[in-house]
């Protein structure tokens, strides 16, 4: 589990993290982000529980999402601004 994992790096050392967590995954792992930067989120995740007001405003993959909120090619941003 990993809070904020990006919060303080420069753009080289995100994309350096991002592959050694995408690395990690590949071989079988499972990592638990919390994440409020949601173009990060979308970048690195392949689901996502989106909170709001503590409570889960939807869950899913990308896909699952565009799906829940009509928005076919929305970001994840629009997905989160949809259901909140």
């Amino acid at each position: 589990m990993m809070d904020e994992p990006f919060d303080g790096f420069d753009l080289r050392q995100t994309r350096d993290v991002m592959d050694l967590l995408r690395r990690q995954t590949a071989s079988g792992r499972t990592l638990i982000l919390s994440i409020h930067q949601l173009p990060d989120a979308e970048r690195v995740c392949d689901r996502f529980v989106l909170l709001s007001a503590g409570q889960v405003r939807g869950s899913g993959g990308l896909v699952d999402l565009r799906a829940l909120t009509g928005l076919p090619s929305g970001s994840l941003e629009d997905i989160f601004l949809a259901l909140t």
